[in-house]
Formats: C-alpha cells, sequence, structure tokens
C-alpha cells in the first residue's frame, strides 16, 4: 500500500513538470534540507514515577532530507505547495543505562500539503516566502546506533506520525524561469512516537525538526519591477 502511495505522489509531480512551461505560476524541482531533531518528552512525570532505566534525556540529533516540491500560485502572492519525499528524524540520547550515547536513527518518507505566500524582498527581484502546511510521516526504518553497529528497533516506533510545518524565507532567481527556494523551517509531530515495549517502560514524545531547506524550482517568477 505503501509503493502505491509513492507511485501515485511521483506520477502527479510527473505531469506537474510537464505542464510547466504551459502554467507561468506553476513550480516544480528538488528540495534538499539539512537540520536537527529530537524527541521532545511528553511524559516526564509518569517516567519518573516509574523509575524507567530504558529512558533518559534526550538531546538534537544532526538529519538530512531530500525530496520533491511543487508550488501553484493562484494570484500574484498566494498559492499553495506539495512535496514528498526522504527525511531523517531521531534523538540522541545524553544520559543512558550506560556510558555510551546511542541514537534513535529514524527514517520517514514524508508528504506535505499546504499554502504559499510570497511578496517582494529587501533586495531587487527578491521574495519573501512563507509555507505553512500539514504533513504525514511513514516510517520506513528504525534502529538504535551505537559507535559499533546498530539494532532494528522498528516496533518501538509508531509506523504513522502527523504534524504542523512552517517555512520562512525567500525565493532568488536564476537564469530563465528558475529560482533558488531557501527557507528556514520548523516541523512539529503530533502523535506519540515511541510504541511496543518503550512505551510499556513509560517513554512518551513526540516528533520535532527544524533546520534549513533549499529547492531549485523550474517555472516562471512573477516578479514585477
Amino acid at each position: 500500500m505503501m509503493i502505491k502511495k509513492i507511485v501515485f505522489i511521483v506520477f502527479i509531480f510527473c505531469i506537474s513538470q510537464i505542464q510547466v512551461l504551459a502554467q507561468p505560476k506553476l513550480y516544480f524541482g528538488p528540495v534538499y534540507s539539512m537540520g536537527a531533531s529530537k524527541i521532545f518528552n511528553t511524559n516526564a512525570l509518569n517516567r519518573m514515577n516509574m523509575g524507567s532505566e530504558i529512558d533518559g534525556k534526550m538531546g538534537a540529533k544532526l538529519n538530512v532530507g531530500a525530496g520533491l516540491k511543487a508550488e501553484y500560485f493562484f494570484s500574484e502572492k498566494w498559492g499553495m505547495f506539495l512535496q514528498t519525499g526522504f527525511q531523517q528524524r531521531g534523538t540522541l540520547l545524553n544520559e543512558y543505562m550506560d556510558d555510551y550515547k546511542p541514537r534513535y536513527r529514524l527514517n520517514y518518507w514524508d508528504a506535505m500539503l499546504g499554502g504559499a505566500f510570497r511578496t517582494k524582498g529587501l533586495m531587487k527581484k527578491h521574495q519573501f516566502i512563507i509555507n505553512v502546511g500539514v504533513t504525514q510521516h511513514t516510517l520506513l526504518e528504525a534502529n538504535r546506533a551505537y559507535d559499533f553497529g546498530s539494532d532494528n528497533i522498528m516496533n518501538e516506533f509508531n509506523n504513522v506520525d502527523v504534524g504542523l510545518f512552517l517555512g520562512i524565507g525567500g525565493n532568488i532567481p536564476l537564469s530563465g524561469k528558475d529560482i533558488f527556494q531557501i527557507q528556514l523551517f520548523a516541523n512539529a509531530g503530533m502523535l506519540q512516537t515511541f510504541s511496543g515495549n518503550f512505551s510499556m517502560n513509560g517513554m512518551s514524545g513526540t516528533n520535532f525538526l527544524t533546520g534549513i531547506q533549499m529547492a531549485y524550482l523550474i517555472g516562471r517568477s512573477e516578479n514585477k519591477e
């Protein structure tokens, strides 16, 4: 079922790319992100009362992501965006039952839909942009990684998460119809992350990801002098 969803989304993007030259308000292209994630503990009091040894203080973990993005503008300022692709998440355990600091390395396939706003920026031909949307994250792989190896802990995390996305940045026109887009973003999960034995041992938390996102979008800039 997951593969069918991915194929359908990629198909829609391919159709959008074919239409790009005929739709001056449509933009399409690859996107890449770098950032940091952590799992925010949402049940600290219960965890402390249970005296769980498996949980600890969770810190930030570096992550990357890559995918495809499409934007369509109904007017000069207002539009919508659709984005999908691979995204890493997870957390670093600063305190654990032993001396080492393992990492919960979570790999997701994301689908994102939301509204887009753009207006004139501070520099000539530069645009200020805001993206706000909802996201769905499907877990592809979950590992507890050490310096000497890793363990598969897929059963200890829920397979699906949903969240909210906020991106603020700018568009920089390139040659022809293309633009380079860069924005700072935050993506907060809304559902319980842990499952299985982790959940039974009192671990509770939600995903949080922040960083910088860059995209090369094919289309036509609507800037007006």
